[in-house]
C-alpha cells in the first residue's frame, strides 16, 4: 500500500520539460512509435502531448497512484462516463518509468484519443452548466461503489482540504518571503484558511464524503454539439487530483471554475443550473458551506499558482 505523501515547502510536484528528441525516443523505445508529429498540450503539473499521426495523448504524469487511476477509469467507463483508455506497452503494461532528465525518473502513460472539443472551445450558457453539473454526480454516484488500496490511506494531491495546514505554511512562507505583500490579499487569504478551518473541516463527521474529481474545470472536460442547443459529453479528463475529500468541494470548485472561465460575476446565476443538473442525477448536500468551500478553493489555486513560480522548476 502506498503512504502518503509527505509535502513540505521544497517538494517539488512539476513533471521537467522533455526535449521533443527525448520523447521521441521514449515513444519508438516504449510503444513502437517511430513516426509521429507532437503537439504539446496544456499541464499543470504533468506533461502532455498529443501526437497526431495516430491521434493518441501521451501523457508522462508524477509517478503516483497510476494503477489506482487506471482502475478508475476503466471502472467510471463501465458506468457510462466517457474517459480515455490507457494503452498498453510493446510488453503489455499499462505505464513505464523512463528518464526525463540525467537526474529525473518519472512515468510516461499513452491514452486513446477521446473527440469533442474543451469545455472552454464550447462556450457557455445554462445548458451547458446544467450538464456540467450533471456530469460531476455521475462522478459521484459512480464513485461510491469504487476502492483501491491506493485510495484507502489518506492519499492526497498537494493542493487537496485533507493537507490544509502544509497548504497553508506554504502561504505562511510566501509572506515570510514577500512572495505575497499585498496586505489587503493576505488577509483575504488568511480568511480563506481560516473559514474552511472552522466551518468544514471541523464538521468532518457529519459532511458527505467520497471521491471528487477535485479538478473538474474547463480543460478537463470534451463536449459535442449534436442539435441547436445541445450537447454531449464524450469525455472525462486528468484523474491526477482524485481523492477522498468533501464532496461539496467538487461542485464549488467546478461552480468557481465555471465563473471565473465564463467571467461572470454573479456565481449564483451559475450555481443554480449547475445544481440543477447535480439534483436531477443524485441529491446535492452540504449547500450551506458552498460559498466557504468556494473561496478555499480560489485562496490555495492563488497559494499553489505561487508555490509554483517560487520553485520554478521549469
Amino acid at each position: 500500500m502506498l503512504s502518503p505523501p509527505k509535502y513540505s515547502l521544497t517538494t517539488i510536484t512539476q513533471t521537467p520539460l522533455i526535449e521533443e528528441s527525448k520523447l521521441r525516443t521514449i515513444l519508438k523505445d516504449i510503444y513502437g512509435i517511430s513516426d509521429c508529429t507532437i503537439h504539446k498540450l496544456t499541464g499543470y503539473d504533468d506533461l502532455n502531448f498529443k501526437i497526431e499521426n495516430v491521434s493518441f495523448n501521451s501523457k508522462a504524469s508524477n509517478p503516483l497512484l497510476l494503477d489506482g487511476q487506471t482502475k478508475l477509469t476503466a471502472h467510471l467507463r463501465n458506468k457510462g462516463i466517457p474517459c480515455a483508455e490507457t494503452l498498453p506497452t510493446i510488453d503489455g503494461s499499462l505505464w513505464k518509468i523512463v528518464n526525463m532528465t540525467d537526474e529525473v525518473t518519472a512515468p510516461i502513460r499513452l491514452f486513446q484519443f477521446l473527440p469533442g472539443l474543451m469545455l472552454e472551445k464550447i462556450g457557455y450558457n445554462d445548458t451547458v452548466y446544467s450538464l456540467m453539473g450533471g456530469l460531476v454526480a455521475d462522478f459521484h454516484n459512480a464513485t461510491s461503489d469504487f476502492s483501491h488500496p491506493a485510495y484507502e490511506n489518506g492519499w492526497c494531491h498537494f493542493m487537496c482540504n485533507e493537507d490544509w495546514d502544509t497548504l497553508e505554511e506554504e502561504l505562511h512562507h510566501q509572506i515570510k518571503e514577500k512572495v505575497l505583500t499585498d496586505k489587503s490579499q493576505i488577509d483575504l487569504c488568511q480568511k480563506g484558511f481560516d473559514d474552511f478551518r472552522n466551518d468544514v473541516i471541523s464538521q468532518r463527521e457529519t459532511l458527505k464524503i467520497g471521491f471528487i474529481h477535485s479538478d473538474v474545470n474547463e480543460t478537463n472536460v470534451l463536449l459535442q454539439k449534436i442539435s441547436d442547443g445541445k450537447y454531449e459529453i464524450t469525455g472525462l479528463l486528468d484523474f491526477g487530483d482524485t481523492h477522498k475529500s468533501y464532496l461539496i468541494c467538487d461542485i464549488a470548485a467546478l461552480i468557481l471554475y465555471l465563473a471565473v472561465d465564463a467571467n461572470e460575476d454573479n456565481w449564483r446565476i451559475i450555481a443554480k443550473s449547475v445544481l440543477k443538473g447535480y439534483n436531477e442525477k443524485r441529491k446535492s448536500e452540504d449547500l450551506e458551506h458552498i460559498l466557504v468551500s468556494m473561496r478555499a478553493r480560489l485562496v490555495s489555486s492563488l497559494v499553489y499558482a505561487l508555490r509554483t513560480i517560487r520553485i520554478n522548476y521549469r
